[in-house]
């Protein structure tokens, strides 16, 4: 019986030692590609997770931004709340730049430790009437940027534009236009003023990471 299991043994030693035998394996091309496809794949396995976070760790943070009070300094206007129009117009524009992070209410102004308050106002809504009959409506808005935390003021950014439309006779669409002509310039001076700010920040981060290449531009 001893003699029958140490057998059995050198058998199964015998069967799983030559499938790995040099002498096999030189006529099993496909247990090489095996062997070989194993190893690429736990390579790269490996690889994903650091490349990802090295991506991610270049990926520059964004920057705080809330929106602070929001007002206007004109009387008489189609629009029946300018400083909400504002608020409205400041919240899309600096949603659409991927290095603002935006806080809608001034209020979680205490929970961020760094960043900044953004305070508006339409300081000059104003129409008239061209050569050719068509409305003019203008727009100019002043932008106050203030650091947290804290709220000391750092800048002011103003901003304004111009938009055209086609008068009507009709009275009843008249105030219509109108209000949407306002709507339009508060968009574009709010939108050419939160431009002229992100490029701002844009260039003093650059002077910051390297302030040798910017003296040299």
């Amino acid at each position: 019986m001893r003699d029958d299991l140490a057998t059995a043994r050198l058998s199964r030693e015998e069967r799983w030692g030559g499938l790995f035998a040099p002498e096999r394996i030189r006529w099993r091309p496909w247990l090489w590609g095996l062997l070989i496809g194993f190893c690429v794949h736990a390579g790269m396995s490996a690889a994903t997770p650091s490349s990802a976070s090295a991506e991610e760790r270049r990926k520059p943070e964004r920057i705080a931004a809330v929106i602070g009070s929001c007002g206007s300094k004109v009387k008489s206007t189609a629009i029946a709340d300018v400083p909400a129009v504002l608020r409205s117009a400041l919240l899309k524009e600096l949603r659409a730049s991927a290095a603002i992070r935006v806080f809608e209410d001034s209020r979680n102004a205490s929970l961020i430790g760094a960043g900044y308050s953004i305070d508006g106002s339409v300081t000059q809504l104003s129409r008239r009437t061209n050569a050719q009959g068509d409305i003019e409506v203008s727009a100019d808005v002043s932008l106050i940027v203030s650091a947290l935390p804290g709220k000391r003021v750092v800048g002011m950014v103003s901003a304004g534009a111009t938009v055209i439309g086609s008068a009507t006779a009709d009275t009843r669409f008249a105030s219509l236009l109108l209000q949407s002509l306002q709507q339009e310039a508060i968009q574009q001076a709010v939108q050419q003023a939160t431009v002229s700010w992100v490029e701002s920040l844009e260039r003093k981060n650059l002077r910051k990471a390297n302030p040798k290449l910017v003296a040299m531009r």
